[in-house]
């Protein structure tokens, strides 16, 4: 197989919600603590990668209108400065630099920055955009339609399974489903290690390690099933999981504007 590497890559840090492991682990602690939204920038030779586009920026001014009746439960810290747009110009580079927008899924802490960038492709596991258009009642909240709205007519990309994006093994989608329909990881190979960026796939190490589902995965046991491939990829690949929610894991690797090389 191809070894083709990316050039580098950027932990771009966003909102944090103050939040408790219960919320996102069966069997959590009830203590609070400051959960990390971020999203990744890839610089690959031919072209700007990002993977997910994290909160949108509407919740810095309305949370409530843009929430609704759950902008009740939701304790947030956030700035524009932290906006996914303003980390990307941080950076030296324009929003239409990004050529590839790769979804994890399109619960709104993931998608909330999906019309910043009208000019690339996007990418998204297949059934996913089935799932946030016509959510099942009791996910609704998580779902909001005002982050799809604009991106009706984007150029989007449906793929039902694992897929190589430029063909030489760099950059690859996982499809690791469970937590929602589509949900994806993505596997980066840097000059100097091996990632993979697990999404929403699992939210912190305790629950990767236990192989523990959250509350509200559309389907425990491929959630399960997901957690281990993640486990093998780590194990037999040699590849750092980076669990984007885990504050374990956002204090041990560098942030914008330092690269993760």
């Amino acid at each position: 197989m191809t070894e083709g590497k990316a050039k580098r890559m950027w932990a771009l840090p966003g909102a944090e919600f103050i939040a408790n492991a219960a919320a996102i682990m069966h069997g959590g602690s009830l203590d609070t603590y400051a959960m990390p939204v971020p999203c990744y920038l890839i610089e690959h030779p031919k072209g700007l990668v990002l993977f997910d586009t994290g909160c949108s920026p509407r919740m810095i001014d309305d949370l409530n209108g843009y929430l609704g009746q759950f902008a009740s439960v939701i304790r947030l810290r956030f700035s524009k400065e932290l906006v996914v747009d303003a980390q990307i110009r941080a950076l030296g580079y324009k929003t239409e630099d990004v050529k590839y927008v790769v979804v994890s899924h399109l619960h709104f802490d993931h998608a909330g920055g999906l019309y910043l960038f009208p000019n690339a492709r996007f990418l998204v596991m297949a059934n996913e955009l089935r799932y946030a258009w016509w959510p099942i009642p009791e996910h609704r909240l998580i779902l909001n339609i005002n982050d799809l709205l604009p991106t009706r007519n984007f150029n989007w990309l449906e793929i039902d399974g694992d897929f190589d994006l430029f063909g030489d093994g760099s950059i690859q989608m996982l499809k690791t489903p469970g937590h929602t329909p589509g949900e994806c990881s993505l596997f980066v190979r840097l000059p100097n290690r091996k990632v993979v960026l697990t999404g929403d796939t699992t939210h912190l190490r305790a629950a990767l390690e236990g192989e523990i589902t959250m509350p509200g995965d559309v389907d425990p046991s491929a959630a399960v099933a997901s957690l281990r491939r993640l486990k093998a990829i780590r194990d037999l690949q040699e590849a750092t999981l980076i669990i984007s929610h885990d504050p374990e894991d956002w204090a041990e690797f560098p942030h914008a504007p330092a690269p993760i090389e």
